[in-house]
C-alpha cells in the first residue's frame, strides 16, 4: 500500500527538528514526503521552518499563505502527490508538533491491512514532552460540547487503555486515513484549526467509514495550539469552544436541533458564569464570544448542514453508541462544582485547575505498576478522621437519649421552628409582620442561612434546628480541626483542640438550653478564624481574596451573635495599631491595612437590610434565641470556667482548660503565638464586660435585663484552648530531648489539665441533663394552634400575671412563636390602644373591650397556670366569653363570642426594604466572586 507522509506546519521550529528526526528514524518509511508551511510576515522567526523542511531533500515543500486553515492545507499538500487509485492510497496526517515513535507508522500500517472494513486509523497520543502520560485514545463529544477522551487527569500510560476499538475520531496529529475517504469528506473550512478530528470522524461515521484506535502506535503530541504555546493562533479556548458548538450542531439530528440550540445556549451562559466566580473574565468573554459567533449565526449552521447531506448515507442514529451517554456533563458539572467549593473551603489553596493534563510526578513503569490504589473500604478504615467523625456522631445519638426523632426541638432559649424553610424566606423578605399587634421591625439576619440549609434538607426548618442541637459538636469540631490543623503540623494537638474547643457549648449548658447564638456561633468561628488567618499571607491577591472570605463568614457569624462584628472591629483596630508601631513601612502600605479593613467593613454591606435599620446598642449584645430567656447572672468564679450562666458541666471542667491555657504561656518556643491567643482572651474580657455593664433594653421586653454571655465565654474559652494547642504542639519532644527540670512537671500538669478538661466536658455531654426536648407542651392548646394556622383572624391573647403585680400579655398569630419571630417581636413596642384594651378588659370586661380584641383578630383568651383569681373573675363574669378547653391542668381559657375581624393593625411597612434587599444580593454576589478562588492552568 502507498503511504504518504502529510506534514503540516504553523511557526513550529520549536518543535520541528525533533519532528523531522523522528519521521526519518520510521522502521516503515512513508512513500511520499509532503510538508505545507503557512509561513508569516516573513520575520526571521517565521523563515526558520522553511530552511529546517529545505534541508530535507526527501520533502516536497509546499508554501501556503498564513491565512490558509487546515481543510486548506491537507488539499494543498495532496494536489502534489498525483493519484492513480485513491482507495489504495494512504495519508499519514502529522502536525510540527507530533513527534511519532518509530514504529508508529508500521503498527498503523499493519493495522490497516489486518482490518480493511476501517479506513481511519488512529495512534495512542501521549504528552511530550513528558512522554508518559496519556492524552488521548480516540476522542468523542459530549451532548455539552466538552471534547472526551474518557481519560483521568494526568493520566500515566501503564497499558491499562491498551485495546483496539471503534471511536469516533481520532487526532489528526497521526491520523492515517485512506485517501479516498479523505477527499470525498474533506475538511470543513469553516473549522481552520480547531476541531477538525471530531467533525471529520462524525461526518466519516455518517458516510458509512469505521475509525480504528491503534494503541501500539504512540505519537508524543505537544499541543502547541490548545496550549497558547503558538503564536498567531489566537484565543486557545474562543477557538475550541466554537469548534464544538459548531461541530454539535452542524452534525446533530434536525429533529434535536433546537433543543440542541437552547441547550448549548444556556450552557454556555452557565459556563461564562462560572468562569466569573473563579475570576478568570478572560475566559468567560471567550465563552461568549464563541457562543455569539456560532449561536448566533444560523446561516453558518445551515450551510454546514447542507454540505454534510452530500455525504451522509447513514442516519443520526448510526453514530449514537460512539458517543458518550446523556449523563456525563452533568456528572462534569458536579465535578466542576465540587472542585470549586473545595478551593474555596480549603482557603490554603487560591486556585481552581483547569486542563487534562496535572504536574504530576514522573515515575518509572515499574513504580507505576507497583502503586496500586487501595479499595475504598481501606482507605475508609485507614483514615483517622472517618474515626473522629463516627465517634463525635456516635457520642452525640447517645447523648440525644432517644430523641432524634419527633416534633421540633423546644425550651429555654429555643422556641419550636416554623412547618418549613419557606416561612424563615416569608419572615426576613416582608416588611411587615404579622405578629402581635403588627410589627415593621426588620427581621434577624440568621433567618437567611436558616432558610438556605433548610431549603437544601428537603425545605425542613425542623431538620435545621435539630442538626443544630443534635450534631452541633461534630460540626464544631470538625470546623475547629480545620483551624487548629493550619496553626500547627501536629495530629495530635488539633484533634484535642478541636474535642475541646467544641465541647465548649455543650459544658457551658448552652446547647441544653437551646441558645441557638452561641451553638451557631461555636461552628462558624472556626471558619472565620481561619478566613482570617489568610490576611497575614505574603501574597496581596490572596490578602484580598481573604479579606472577603473573612467578611463573608464573619457576616454569617454576625448574623447568629451581632457582637461578633463589634469584637472583630476591635480586633483590627489592635491589629493595623500594631503593625503600625512594629512594621510603619510595611503597613502603611494599602494591600496590608487594606484587606482587614475590608474584612470588618464588609460584614455591614453583606448585611445591609439589619444594619440599616440602625439597631440599638441592646441589639448588638443579644444573640439568636430568646432574649428573655432566663439565666442565672454569672459570677467571677463562673466566667474564668466558662459558664455564662445556665446550669452546665461542674465549674473545675471549665477551670482545667483555662489552666492548660495559662500554662502555655510557660513555653518560650511558642510564647509568641501563644500571646497573641491571649490577646483574643483580653477581647473576649472586653466583650463580657460590656455584656455585664449595659443592659438590654428593647421595646418588646418588658423589664431590663442582662445579655447571655455565650458568644464572649465561648470566645474566651477558645484562646485558652488555641494557647494550648500553640504549646502542645512538638512539646513532646521537646521533653524527651531536654534535661530533667521545673518544665516537665509544669508541661505534666497542663497535659494533665487539659485531658481533664476534655474528658469532663464529653462525659457531661453524654450524661448531662438540659430543659430542651422534643414537643414540648405550650400554654397554647393544640387546637387554638391549629385553627390559627393559616388564618390572621384566629388570633390568641396570652394573659400572664394578675392585679397585684400586674398583667403581661402576648398576642400570638398563627399559633406559638416560631425560630427568629422572638426577635421581630423583641424589637417592637407594644400597641399602647391594645394595652389601654387589656387593661379595660381585665377592670370592666364589657362588650366594648371584646369587640376591640375582635379588631385586633382575637379568638381565644388563655391564662397559664397559675391563674390570677382576679383575672379568672373577670373573664367568667363577662357574657362576651365563653370557656374553652385549656392545654394543661390549671391553665383557663375562653373563646370570645364576638367574630375576629382584623381590622386593627399597628407598624406601618418598612421603607426601601425592598430596595436593601437587592442590594444585599448583589453585594453578596460580589463578595462570592472577590473571594472564590482563580483558575489556573495545570499543564
Amino acid at each position: 500500500m502507498q503511504v504518504t507522509a502529510l506534514l503540516l506546519s504553523h511557526r513550529g521550529a520549536r518543535w520541528l527538528p525533533a519532528v523531522l528526526d523522528h519521521l526519518a528514524a520510521q522502521t516503515r518509511p512513508p512513500d511520499a514526503w509532503v510538508a505545507v508551511e503557512t509561513s508569516g510576515s516573513g520575520a526571521e522567526s517565521d523563515l526558520e521552518p522553511l530552511t529546517l523542511l529545505r534541508a530535507r531533500p526527501e520533502w516536497q515543500l509546499v508554501q501556503r499563505p498564513e491565512s490558509s486553515g487546515f481543510g486548506d492545507s491537507v488539499r494543498a499538500g495532496l494536489e502534489h502527490v498525483p493519484s492513480a487509485d485513491p482507495a489504495n492510497e494512504w495519508v499519514w496526517l502529522l502536525h510540527d508538533d507530533s513527534a511519532p515513535a518509530p514504529d508508529a507508522l508500521e503498527v498503523l500500517v499493519a493495522a490497516a491491512q489486518l482490518h480493511p472494513e476501517a479506513q481511519i486509523f488512529g495512534p495512542k497520543l501521549r504528552e511530550w514532552p513528558s512522554l508518559r502520560r496519556l492524552l488521548e485514545l480516540g476522542v468523542t463529544i459530549s451532548g455539552t460540547g466538552r471534547r472526551e477522551t474518557g481519560l483521568e487527569r494526568g493520566e500515566y500510560d501503564q497499558g491499562q487503555h491498551d485495546r483496539l476499538r471503534t471511536v469516533l475520531a481520532v487526532n489528526t496529529a497521526g491520523m492515517l486515513v485512506r485517501r479516498d475517504v479523505l477527499e470525498d469528506l474533506g475538511f470543513d473550512p469553516e473549522l481552520p484549526l480547531y476541531g477538525n478530528d471530531l467533525d471529520f470522524g462524525w461526518r466519516a461515521a455518517r458516510r458509512g467509514n469505521r475509525t480504528l484506535i491503534v494503541p501500539d502506535a504512540v505519537v508524543f503530541h505537544a499541543e502547541a495550539a490548545a496550549r497558547g504555546q503558538r503564536p498567531g493562533v489566537g484565543s486557545p479556548r474562543r477557538g475550541q469552544r466554537a469548534a464544538a458548538l459548531y461541530t454539535l450542531l452542524a452534525n446533530t439530528s434536525a429533529r434535536g436541533l433546537p433543543w440542541r440550540w437552547l441547550r448549548l445556549l444556556i450552557g454556555s451562559l452557565a459556563r461564562a458564569l462560572g468562569l466569573l466566580l473563579v475570576r478568570a473574565p478572560r475566559e468567560a468573554w471567550d465563552e461568549l464570544a464563541a457562543a455569539a459567533a456560532v449561536l448566533g449565526r444560523p446561516d453558518r449552521v445551515l450551510r454546514a448542514r447542507r454540505w454534510r447531506a452530500r455525504t451522509n448515507r447513514l442516519g443520526p442514529r448510526s453514530v449514537r453508541d460512539l458517543l458518550p451517554p446523556w449523563w456525563l456533563p452533568y456528572r462534569h458539572g458536579l465535578d466542576a462544582i465540587g472542585d470549586f467549593l473545595g478551593a474555596l473551603l480549603s482557603l490554603g489553596r487560591d486556585t481552581v485547575a483547569r486542563g487534562s493534563v496535572g504536574a504530576l510526578e514522573l515515575m518509572s513503569d515499574e513504580e507505576q505498576r507497583g502503586r496500586e490504589a487501595p479499595s475504598l473500604p481501606v482507605l475508609l478504615v485507614r483514615n483517622p478522621m472517618v474515626w473522629f467523625v463516627l465517634g463525635l456522631v456516635t457520642v452525640a445519638v447517645v447523648a440525644a437519649r432517644g430523641e432524634l426523632t419527633g416534633a421540633s426541638y423546644s425550651g429555654g432559649a429555643l422556641l419550636p421552628a416554623p412547618e418549613s424553610a419557606a416561612s424563615w424566606w416569608r419572615t426576613y423578605l416582608a416588611d411587615h409582620h404579622l405578629l402581635g399587634a403588627g410589627s415593621a421591625a426588620p427581621a434577624p439576619s440568621y433567618l437567611v442561612p436558616l432558610a438556605l440549609v433548610g431549603t437544601l434538607l428537603a425545605g425542613s426548618a425542623q431538620a435545621v434546628t435539630s442538626a443544630l442541637i443534635l450534631f452541633g459538636v461534630p460540626l464544631a469540631a470538625l470546623s475547629a480541626l480545620r483551624f487548629f490543623r493550619r496553626l500547627v503540623p501536629g495530629r495530635a494537638a488539633p484533634i484535642w483542640g478541636a474535642l475541646a474547643y467544641a465541647l465548649l457549648p455543650v459544658a457551658a449548658g448552652a446547647t441544653g438550653h437551646g441558645r441557638l447564638g452561641t451553638i451557631a456561633a461555636a461552628a462558624l468561628l472556626p471558619w472565620t478564624a481561619t478566613a482570617a488567618l489568610g490576611l497575614s499571607s505574603a501574597d496581596p491577591d490572596r490578602r484580598w481574596r481573604a479579606a472577603w472570605r473573612t467578611a463573608l463568614t464573619g457576616a454569617l457569624l454576625t448574623a447568629f451573635v451581632p457582637l461578633a462584628w463589634l469584637g472583630g472591629a476591635l480586633f483590627a483596630v489592635v491589629v493595623i495599631g500594631v503593625g503600625l508601631v512594629l512594621h510603619r513601612d510595611r503597613w502603611r502600605q494599602r494591600s496590608r491595612f487594606g484587606p482587614v479593613l475590608v474584612a470588618v467593613a464588609g460584614i455591614p454591606v453583606l448585611l445591609l437590610p439589619w444594619f440599616a435599620g440602625f439597631p440599638s446598642f441592646s441589639q448588638y449584645l443579644i444573640e439568636a434565641g430568646r432574649a428573655d430567656a432566663d439565666f442565672t447572672v454569672p459570677g467571677v468564679a463562673q466566667l474564668l470556667a466558662g459558664r455564662p450562666g445556665d446550669p452546665g458541666a461542674p465549674l473545675w471542667v471549665g477551670a482545667a482548660l483555662a489552666l492548660a491555657g495559662a500554662l502555655a504561656l510557660v513555653r518560650s518556643a511558642s510564647r509568641a503565638r501563644v500571646l497573641a491567643a491571649w490577646t483574643v482572651a483580653v477581647l473576649a474580657a472586653v466583650l463580657l464586660v460590656l455584656q455585664a455593664l449595659v443592659p438590654v433594653e428593647l421595646p418588646g421586653m418588658g423589664s431590663v435585663t442582662r445579655a447571655y454571655p455565650g458568644f464572649g465565654l465561648l470566645l474566651l474559652q477558645a484562646a485558652f484552648v488555641t494557647a494550648a494547642v500553640l504549646a502542645a504542639d512538638g512539646l513532646l519532644g521537646e521533653v524527651r530531648t531536654s534535661r530533667f527540670s521545673w518544665r516537665q512537671p509544669v508541661a505534666a500538669v497542663a497535659v494533665l489539665a487539659g485531658l481533664v478538661g476534655v474528658g469532663g466536658s464529653a462525659v457531661w455531654w453524654a450524661v448531662g441533663e438540659g430543659v430542651v426536648h422534643r414537643g414540648g407542651t405550650g400554654v397554647v392548646p393544640a387546637y387554638m394552634s391549629d385553627l390559627a394556622r393559616g388564618r390572621d383572624s384566629s388570633g390568641v391573647l396570652v394573659l400572664d400575671g394578675g392585679a397585684r403585680r400586674g398583667v403581661r400579655y402576648e398576642l400570638l398569630r398563627h399559633g406559638p412563636l416560631r425560630v427568629g419571630e422572638d426577635a421581630i417581636v423583641a424589637d417592637t413596642a407594644p400597641s399602647a390602644r391594645l394595652t389601654r384594651t387589656v387593661a379595660g378588659l381585665l377592670d370592666d370586661p364589657g362588650r366594648q373591650q371584646a369587640q376591640a380584641l375582635a379588631r385586633y383578630g382575637v379568638a381565644y383568651v388563655v391564662a397559664p397556670r397559675p391563674v390570677s383569681p382576679s383575672v379568672r373573675a373577670a373573664l367568667d363574669s363577662s357574657t362576651d366569653f365563653s370557656r374553652a378547653s385549656e392545654a394543661r391542668r390549671g391553665d383557663a381559657a375562653w373563646r370570645l363570642q364576638q367574630d375576629p375581624t382584623l381590622t386593627a393593625l399597628s407598624g406601618s411597612r418598612q421603607p426601601g426594604r425592598t430596595v436593601l434587599l437587592w442590594l444585599q444580593l448583589a453585594a453578596v454576589l460580589a463578595a462570592l466572586v472577590l473571594a472564590a478562588p482563580s483558575r489556573r492552568s495545570e499543564r
